[in-house]
């Protein structure tokens, strides 16, 4: 098991994983915003992420590179670890399940927080922009008087 090779399978799985994802999914979102994929879908209803918060391609993108990660990852773990095709089927399985069900909701933390945080920014700026209307008809009416 040399270092080397097994880096540059990794390597070599992920540039082609990348590229067809892209070709296949990433240029049709593009297109057409409301077509995402089934993790990004799980990821904005699950964690009730507001789509007019968080732009949905910028997830699509992230989630894209996440997943070629996971695969290129699964893939080069196996190949190097693993001769016997059953075995090899049932731990890449698993594997798969556990390692994207950890980094999706990681992904799904993260945009449901800068959902959040925009949501309290534009909160805190109504109430900053009410209290600043609020002194000028203070300071008008006073003034008048």
């Amino acid at each position: 098991m040399d270092i080397k090779k097994v880096l540059i399978e990794f390597v070599i799985a992920f540039v082609i994983i990348y590229v067809i994802y892209y070709s296949l999914i990433i240029r049709k979102c593009k297109k057409n915003k409301k077509m995402v994929p089934a993790e990004v879908n799980l990821i904005l209803t699950f964690y009730k992420i507001d789509l007019k918060k968080v732009d949905v391609y910028q997830i699509v993108k992230v989630v894209s590179i996440v997943t070629t990660f996971i695969l290129s990852i699964i893939i080069t773990l196996i190949s190097a670890f693993f001769d016997n095709t059953i075995i090899l089927l049932i731990f890449g399985t698993l594997l798969s399940i556990v390692v994207a069900i950890i980094c999706y909701r990681f992904i799904g933390r993260y945009y449901e927080k800068k959902s959040n945080e925009k949501k309290s920014n534009w909160q805190k700026s109504m109430q900053h922009r009410l209290f600043l209307l609020f002194i000028n008809k203070y300071y008008a009416i006073l003034y008048l008087e």
